[in-house]
């Protein structure tokens, strides 16, 4: 083979090798490529719902419905979503509800029709079983039919406890404990391993987390929200340092638990509807909310806050923190684009120049929203590329001209891009910064 038959094969082979190297797992840009190239033959010989679930999972949909209650029960229930495009009765979601929100259902679908079905737990047996059937109807899932091209708004679905019925396909599942509060962010439910999960197979953390808002207490809206959104790869237990050190009587710890696998802007959109939701649905005026994000979680961030800025803008929302978040994008990311043979779609948004961040830093940022942009700015790699950086975000990419115009202020801290996360001194700042919107002394309170 001649040296230049060679040259192609080779920048592949580096280029995968460097993914691997900056993955802190391992090797998980491999899996990714087997998983992908498993699920695409899986389609073309047998194919079926969930496989297309599996392979293109950027291009599904969130579906939110309502369930209404005939009678005043705490069965546990599990909401199931099935599909006869491919086969008949294809199980394409399973998704148990959190008692604190036992309201609403929620599932990641592919666009199709679907029948979707309501069982509960109804002798407490601890499994879900086919004779349970307490609700049932139809939906369309679709692009045409949702909001931004992400959430799909489902059909109400009453359930009656007092007259089970049978569905002709199989269903034994175990019932779990499900809710939207955890004690602590050292549960196992955050560990690292479900950020990379989030990354190369967004599918099975959906599955996994089964829905997208997490905290540490219920929710109680004379306390202010501190809303936080963790980076590529990450989980809400990257905030811990910081969530340590909060004044839980005045604030309150929330996490935006996302799959950064995804298209950004999709994201983007799943966050401004939480925001939303949070906004309209609480007494008293709302809560008041302060958004934190890192690294990439920015970008989500901002792409909630421009969607939010098209319509009423949520009085709630009271701050914005941003720390090491490469606004102005990552021109490595852009050379695994062109050529990795496999691309996670949210490498395309991140990677200098793209359409998503064009657009994002292109749009005015609301004036009335107080903006603090926190840079990182200390490299202890040991392979420098020569541009000033933290060690995996450029400062030129971090202190974009256009978005530091819109910041109220710009602060420096002498650290890694993980390490700010960790820092005593940014810390200490963010937690003076918070005591502006709610004070000292205002516990309880919720202030106007």
């Amino acid at each position: 083979m001649s040296h230049h038959g060679l040259s192609p094969l080779l920048n592949r082979i580096i280029i995968i090798l460097a993914t691997c190297i900056l993955t802190i797992s391992g090797c998980s840009y491999g899996n990714y490529y087997m998983r992908k190239a498993h699920w695409r033959q899986t389609f073309e010989y047998l194919p079926s719902v969930s496989a297309l679930n599996q392979l293109a999972p950027e291009d599904s949909l969130v579906l939110i419905g309502q369930i209404i209650r005939l009678q005043k029960r705490q069965e546990p229930l599990l909401l199931v979503a099935v599909s006869n495009k491919y086969r008949t009765n294809e199980k394409v979601a399973l998704v148990q509800i959190q008692k604190s929100s036992a309201d609403y259902y929620m599932a990641f679908l592919p666009k199709g029709d679907y029948e979707l079905f309501v069982f509960a737990d109804m002798d407490r047996n601890g499994d879900f079983e086919s004779n349970e059937m307490i609700g049932k109807t139809k939906v369309t899932v679709g692009p045409e039919n949702s909001k931004g091209g992400v959430v799909v708004e489902g059909p109400s679905i009453t359930v009656d406890f007092d007259h089970p019925g049978n569905v002709d396909f199989r269903l034994s599942e175990t019932v779990r404990p499900t809710g939207y509060v955890y004690k602590s962010l050292d549960d196992e439910f955050f560990d690292p391993k479900y950020g990379t999960m989030g990354l190369y197979n967004p599918s099975d953390l959906i599955a996994h987390n089964q829905g997208f808002f997490f905290g540490l207490e219920d929710f109680n809206e004379e306390k202010t929200m501190v809303l936080f959104v963790h980076g590529i790869s990450g989980t809400p237990r990257d905030w811990k340092y910081i969530t340590d050190g909060l004044d839980r009587s005045r604030f309150q710890p929330f996490f935006f638990y996302y799959p950064s696998g995804l298209p950004l802007d999709k994201i983007g959109t799943l966050l401004a509807q939480l925001i939303e939701t949070i906004d309209k649905t609480s007494k008293n005026g709302g809560p008041r909310i302060v958004l934190t994000a890192h690294s990439m979680g920015g970008l989500v961030s901002m792409s909630a806050i421009n969607k939010l800025s098209e319509q009423a803008f949520p009085a709630s929302l009271k701050l914005y923190c941003s720390f090491s978040t490469p606004y102005g994008g990552d021109e490595t990311a852009k050379k695994w684009i062109d050529n990795a043979p496999v691309v996670v779609p949210s490498w395309r948004d991140i990677g200098a120049p793209s359409a998503f961040l064009n657009d994002l830093t292109s749009r005015p940022f609301p004036k009335k929203l107080p903006f603090y942009l926190y840079f990182s700015f200390n490299d202890d790699s040991n392979f420098k590329n020569g541009e000033s950086s933290d060690g995996l975000v450029s400062l030129r990419s971090q202190l974009l001209p256009s978005v530091q115009t819109s910041a109220t202020r710009v602060i420096g801290v002498d650290e890694t891009h993980v390490g700010i996360l960790n820092s005593k001194t940014t810390r200490d700042s963010f937690l003076r910064l918070l005591d502006t919107v709610s004070p000292p002394g205002s516990a309880g309170a919720n202030m106007p």
